[in-house]
């Protein structure tokens, strides 16, 4: 089973000055769209990227469908 998801993004990185906020939009969009899913999600923010990190066990396919409703460039996996 997959440990962690690695959220890439495009337009975000050519923001100026006001990027974190668009960041943090992304991150409380991506909350918003997990809570539906059962199983415990840890997102964090870290150079120029966003790591979801799982906690035990989940639905993997209800996650995917969860984080695709959440506009992103792509969606990898770390495992």
């Amino acid at each position: 089973m997959y440990k962690a998801f690695l959220i890439k993004y495009a337009e975000i990185a050519i923001k100026g000055k006001n990027r974190y906020l668009f960041e943090d939009a992304l991150v409380s969009q991506m909350n918003h769209a997990l809570k539906k899913v059962d199983g415990t999600f840890r997102i964090r923010k870290e150079q120029g990227r966003i790591y979801i990190e799982m906690d035990g066990e989940y639905d993997y396919d209800e996650a995917v469908e969860a984080l695709k409703c959440v506009s992103l460039e792509s969606v990898r996996l770390s495992s």
